[in-house]
Order: C-alpha cells, then sequence, then structure tokens
C-alpha cells in the first residue's frame, strides 16, 4: 500500500476491451502504480469520486459511450490527475481529443497508439510515477 506522500500512486485504465486495460494495468503494478481496470465506461465516475487514481488511461472508441463523452463524465466528476490517452484512432483524432479534454481542464499527458508500444508506456508511466 502507498503511503500518503506517495504521488501519482493509483492508476485506473478505461477500456472496452479488458485485455487491453489488463495490459495497462499490468504494466503500471511494475512501475509501482496501484493499478484498476473497467471495461464499463457506467462505473467510470463512481471510480474517479471514490478510489481516486491520480493517472488515469482512456481508450477513445468504445460502443456504449465512448471517450469523447467520458471527458465530460472525468471534468463533472472533478477528476483532477493526470490522463493518458490510448486509441487506435488516428494521431490528429488522439490530439483533439486531447485538445477537447484541456478545455474541460482535463490535464493530458500523453497520446499513444493502439496496440500500445509496451516499452513507450512503461518509460511514459514511470516518469509519472517519479512526478516527471
Amino acid at each position: 500500500m502507498a503511503s500518503a506522500g506517495t504521488t501519482r500512486g493509483r492508476l485506473l485504465a478505461v477500456d472496452d476491451s479488458a485485455d487491453s486495460a489488463d495490459l495497462v494495468a499490468r504494466v503500471a503494478a511494475k512501475c509501482g502504480y496501484e493499478a484498476q481496470t473497467t471495461s464499463n465506461p457506467g462505473a467510470v465516475r463512481d471510480l474517479v469520486t471514490r478510489w481516486k487514481p491520480e493517472v488515469l488511461t482512456l481508450d477513445l472508441c468504445m460502443p456504449e459511450a465512448d471517450g469523447i463523452d467520458l471527458l465530460s463524465v472525468l471534468a463533472e466528476a472533478g477528476f483532477d490527475g493526470l490522463l493518458v490517452i490510448i486509441s487506435g484512432q488516428d494521431g490528429w483524432f488522439r490530439k483533439a481529443a486531447g485538445r477537447l479534454a484541456e478545455t474541460r481542464g482535463l490535464k493530458v499527458v500523453d497520446d499513444l497508439q493502439k496496440p500500445v508500444d509496451i516499452a513507450a508506456l512503461r518509460q511514459l508511466l514511470s516518469r509519472l510515477r517519479q512526478g516527471g
């Protein structure tokens, strides 16, 4: 269990593909995070308000609610952590989603292409974990 002084200790991976979310969570755990996953977009608001993750990875295209809709949910829930967009969408779309998130007051730190490059994800999460 992380001490109260530890920053960026919790990561929530949101992806309609449980396998993709689990992969992100496994990488995060190896980087020292306490990680949870959800494939249920409807659970995001509750998880953010109750569990308070410091980092959240978000898939943009999900059948029940897309990631664009979830940006508003995150803002309304008061998510003040760091957002990493992970999507199979084109780079311009990921960048546009990132700009939209920032207009909602969210802190987007990066966007990654699916299938995710494990080494790049590990490097990003380690840097965020160290507060960099």
